[in-house]
């Protein structure tokens, strides 16, 4: 079944309604992370406002920051920020506006093991798997977070992402939180130099190696474990519980965190006895200063706050968790920044 609800899901304040704009098209690219509701929420609102054409091409983070950047899109999709020295260089009018939150799991390929049975990770296993010190499904690390499991002596195939990846930085930045030698060997990034195991390009082509693979363990955003009918293992917390990712436990991981002024921050790896411990934000990125179409502005504007409003009952039926509620409105407000040659081209209902 899919997760429920943490918290109702808002609507639009007053009668605010997006703009029938017509004849407009709007391109973004990037993350492969929120990719499934992206599509979602663009077929869905192609019959709010027929006139906006909205396509998104999923090429993962670091294409869609270099896209975004580049003007080759109108809006990019991230889950890693942008760096503080590139916005600096080479996009300074760049806002983030966090859209959702997702958990990263580590999903595997183990056939052999009793129906019903669904494995649990600390953090010193999935970092000895990744560092390829742990190279069976029976090592005794392995065993100890499973009590009572029958492991098969089986090797393990480790698969990360080979293009540049936010899922990628989440699931790195976590590693570098929980294991010291993983900080200083290999690093967090939207890509790193891998110790072991074989690459495949975006959320979808880590999930498929794993599934065509046994052995397998890969990383994915829960949306595309739960799709290829992977199992979703609990891991063990901060607080040395071992958790599930749910609306529940993935809210307490962002809910324990402050959120900056510029809504840029990770959330893997915090404190709280029940919040799940990989999990992170996915942007959208767009303009402050620099769009020179006022109703192509307008569109994009009105797009992403009926998707910060309206739309959310879409994320949770695909498995991502909403945005806590002080993190939404403030991710609302970055649209009242956008300008086109001065000109305020979206003003939030008054609440």
């Amino acid at each position: 079944p899919r997760p429920q609800a943490a918290t109702p899901t808002p609507a639009p304040r007053g009668d605010w309604r997006p703009r029938q704009l017509s004849g407009i098209s709007l391109q973004g690219s990037g993350a492969t992370f929120p990719n499934p509701l992206y599509q979602a929420w663009i077929s869905v609102y192609k019959n709010v406002v027929p006139g906006v054409t909205i396509s998104y091409q999923s090429v993962g983070s670091g294409q869609g920051q270099r896209d975004f950047i580049r003007y080759l899109t109108d809006f990019g999709g991230t889950d890693s920020v942008v760096p503080d020295e590139r916005i600096r260089a080479e996009a300074p009018d760049t806002l983030h506006v966090p859209t959702v939150i997702g958990a990263v799991v580590p999903t595997y390929n183990l056939p052999s093991l009793p129906a019903g049975t669904t494995l649990r990770f600390s953090a010193d296993t999935l970092s000895g798997i990744y560092l390829g010190e742990i190279t069976r499904w029976n090592d005794p690390r392995i065993a100890a977070d499973n009590p009572g499991v029958a492991l098969p002596d089986l090797p393990i195939t480790v698969v990360y992402r080979s293009d540049s990846s936010g899922t990628t930085s989440i699931w790195t930045d976590y590693l570098s939180k929980v294991n010291e030698r993983w900080r200083t060997t290999v690093g967090t990034g939207t890509t790193v130099r891998w110790p072991v195991g074989i690459g495949a390009p975006g959320n979808a082509g880590v999930a498929g190696t794993v599934v065509r693979t046994e052995g397998a363990i890969g990383y994915v955003e829960q949306a595309f474990a739960i799709g290829n009918r992977l199992p979703v293992p609990a891991v063990r917390n901060r607080a040395g519980n071992y958790v599930l990712p749910s609306p529940d436990t993935v809210s307490a991981a962002a809910a324990g965190v402050p959120i900056p002024d510029d809504l840029r921050y990770s959330i893997t790896n915090p404190d709280g006895p029940n919040s799940y411990p990989i999990a992170g934000l996915t942007w959208i990125l767009i303009r402050e200063q620099t769009y020179t179409d006022v109703p192509k502005a307008q569109a994009l504007t009105d797009f992403l706050y009926w998707a910060l409003t309206e739309g959310q009952g879409a994320a949770i039926r695909l498995g991502y968790v909403q945005l806590p509620t002080e993190l939404r409105i403030r991710a609302m407000r970055q649209l009242n920044k956008v300008r086109v040659s001065g000109q305020q081209v979206f003003t939030e209902p008054p609440r």
